[in-house]
């Protein structure tokens, strides 16, 4: 039996269950990749940069920059392949809300800052060298990543998707990953939502089914649930993700899990895509020398 200690406190509901909703198919095409490409500042023209494309994703390259338009999700990475997390001797003296600022003009600049959105984190990618003794010299910030977290009808967008970031160096942006899809209509009403403990119950028969030793629960969400960059995705529903520590018997190995199950109990089908199950391969007869 696994030990389950919850240590995270249970999310607030609110008082109106939030809906599912619908999520329109990606308008994904070459027309589409061009125009992304003009609405980014670049030509967008065949005659000024190539088309590449393979079987997810839909890419434009016009001198330094690079755009790549994923086929399931309509998301999208532009970036500027000289100076994204390149080291050019520089040092990135921006404080955390000096790049919010900045990230989010940009965002609306180029019109893609949800109407509703929260700032997750600030990150920063360090490079450092160390001298003959080993201590650590020229140590500099190379990069500055600002997250955006969606917020729909009050409920921040979780999981793989739901991320807006933006990347800046010293002369300015440098990159962004926009994995936020376009929502719909309403689906289905919801009457109500189960319990969170719900979640963590579901989440403990799970992990007494693997043969856990004991696990930590660290925190507990109620957000919508979106995919990520390769996944088709037809409804955005409430769900919980449980974010837990599994502990190994002797208490020294320590490895983090997630569990997400819907939060409605009207879901509609499955949240997280199966895993694809490989065929097995039939044992081939050894051939005798000849």
């Amino acid at each position: 039996m696994t030990a389950i200690n919850v240590l995270a406190a249970m999310p607030a509901l609110p008082e109106t269950p939030p809906p599912i909703l619908t999520l329109p198919p990606p308008q994904v095409s070459e027309k589409t990749l061009l125009s992304l490409a003009r609405s980014m500042n670049l030509r967008g023209t065949q005659a000024a940069g190539s088309i590449h494309r393979d079987t997810s994703t839909f890419g434009y390259s016009e001198g330094s920059f690079d755009l790549v338009l994923y086929r399931a999700s309509g998301a999208f990475r532009y970036k500027d392949r000289n100076r994204w997390q390149i080291d050019h001797r520089s040092n990135v003296e921006l404080s955390d809300a000096a790049a919010i600022r900045r990230a989010r003009r940009l965002l609306e600049r180029y019109k893609l800052l949800p109407a509703e959105s929260r700032v997750l984190r600030v990150s920063r990618l360090n490079v450092a060298a160390a001298g003959p003794e080993r201590r650590i010299e020229d140590h500099r910030v190379i990069d500055v990543a600002v997250h955006f977290q969606p917020v729909v009808r009050g409920v921040p967008v979780d999981g793989p998707g739901g991320k807006l970031t933006v990347y800046l160096d010293h002369e300015g942006l440098t990159c962004i990953d926009h994995l936020s899809r376009r929502v719909g209509s309403i689906y289905r009403r919801v009457s109500s939502l189960h319990a969170p403990e719900h979640a963590v119950d579901l989440a403990s028969r799970a992990w007494n089914r693997r043969g856990l030793h004991s696990v930590e629960v660290n925190e507990v969400r109620l957000c919508y649930f979106e995919l990520g960059w390769t996944d088709q995705q037809k409804y955005l529903q409430p769900a919980y993700i449980v974010l837990a520590t599994l502990i190994g018997p002797d208490e020294r190995i320590r490895t983090g899990d997630i569990f997400v199950t819907p939060a409605t109990t009207n879901s509609v089908g499955r949240l997280v895509p199966r895993i694809p199950q490989g065929r097995p391969q039939k044992l081939r007869a050894a051939r005798g020398n000849r």
